[in-house]
């Protein structure tokens, strides 16, 4: 069973503002049918937007006084929608994002702490990895549905077996070469701390140093992950000089590509395309430590200025039920967060869904402190300076360090 972390006490199995008088929501707007209102935000286009509403109709078949009005809102206006429209009251009651902004709408008083709400046996339901993200400052704020994370897809045409290990990463790579001068070994963006992540992991290095926003992007280990990439691109010359997102798809399409690093999203680039798997990240040879990628969560979070928190919740309940994940799963194509639906034999026999679960189990999440934003800038001008242009690793990251301080000013 998964059990929530240190960070969660027994928690209460109802709403403690239901339980003390006088503490009672006010009315919830109605729609000119007499029906209760609950307003959900999303980003969510095609088979994922089509599975949610589905899950969203079938807890309306039990809830006939209630409409929920799911509204679709574009992905690069979210951020910004829920921060003008929370405080105003003119936001959602839910909303569906990735965990990375949790930390400015929490500090911000625009989230409701769920300590109150969500109980173990809920918690549960959950892979414990798909929590974690979702806490911050010691209270739980969301509910997981689905994660992403990196892992390392192969053609099978170049590419007997997935490796292990860095050093028989190399080695297949270097054969993908040897078969035919248009071929490369292996892709991904460099110059992405994103996609950088899973080799920092992997030699022993890490973002931050602590709770206090105190870097590590500066250490030996650091250093280490950029000069085994650069000898990747450089003295193995396994990866194409320009390796754009285009340039990977394409090659990976045509099979001159042994390797990519990507996510479950890549999967959609390779409509029509045979022979291919995924795996996880191997062990970097280097220091006996697994590659591990950033682990991101998407989470279901109810405003704080909900006037429908214990309704709302029961939604959030059963928006992120195992039933409606499966849903989800099958319907919608996303790698959810529950449990139960990996032990289900359709689950059980899809590989792809297995290889970025057990990729899960092995990866960081991705900080969802506000600090995390002024870190990327300068360590997508770290890692271009080091691995494209070949610049020295270590004053390139000291660079970065210093840039994020003065923005930090």
């Amino acid at each position: 069973m998964n059990r929530p972390g240190p960070w969660l006490p027994f928690l209460l199995a109802a709403c403690l503002a239901a339980l003390l008088p006088g503490c009672a929501e006010p009315p919830a707007p109605a729609t000119p049918g007499g029906r209760t209102e609950l307003v959900l935000w999303h980003a969510y286009r095609g088979a994922e937007r089509g599975a949610l509403e589905d899950t969203i109709a079938a807890w309306q078949t039990t809830h006939p006084d209630v409409e929920v009005r799911a509204l679709a809102v574009p992905y690069d206006a979210f951020v910004d929608k829920v921060s003008l429209a929370v405080p105003k009251g003119n936001g959602p009651d839910v909303f569906i994002f990735a965990h990375d902004r949790l930390g400015d709408w929490a500090q911000r008083g625009l989230l409701e702490p769920l300590g109150f709400l969500a109980d173990e046996p809920l918690l549960d339901r959950f892979q414990r990895a798909t929590l974690d993200p979702l806490v911050y400052g010691g209270e739980l704020y969301g509910l997981p549905l689905a994660f992403k994370c990196l892992a390392l897809y192969y053609d099978r045409a170049l590419v007997s077996a997935p490796p292990a290990t860095t050093d028989e990463l190399v080695t297949a790579a270097k054969a993908a070469r040897a078969k035919d001068p248009q071929n490369w070994g292996i892709a991904w963006e460099l110059d992405s701390l994103y996609f950088h992540a899973p080799w920092l992991h992997g030699f022993g290095g890490e973002v931050y140093r602590d709770d206090r926003d105190t870097l590590a992007i500066d250490s030996p280990a650091a250093a280490a992950s950029l000069e085994f990439v650069r000898g990747l691109r450089d003295r193995e010359q396994v990866i194409p000089p320009e390796a754009t997102s285009a340039l990977v798809t394409t090659l990976f399409r045509g099979h001159h590509l042994g390797f990519v690093v990507s996510g479950p999203w890549f999967r959609g680039e390779l409509e029509g395309v045979e022979g291919w798997s995924v795996a996880p990240l191997p062990v970097v040879s280097q220091t006996g430590l697994p590659a591990r990628p950033f682990l991101g969560v998407e989470g279901m979070f109810l405003s704080r200025r909900s006037t429908q928190k214990a309704l709302a919740f029961d939604l959030m309940s059963a928006l992120t039920g195992d039933d409606a994940a499966r849903r989800r799963f099958t319907a919608g194509g996303q790698l959810v967060a529950n449990t139960a639906v990996y032990e289900d034999a359709a689950a059980r026999g899809d590989a792809f869904s297995q290889a970025f679960r057990a990729q899960a189990a092995r990866a960081v999440p991705l900080s969802n402190r506000p600090h995390m934003r002024r870190v990327w800038t300068p360590m997508k001008d770290a890692l271009s300076a080091a691995i494209v242009h070949g610049e020295p690793a270590a004053p390139a990251l000291q660079k970065a360090v210093t840039e994020i301080a003065r923005a930090a000013e």
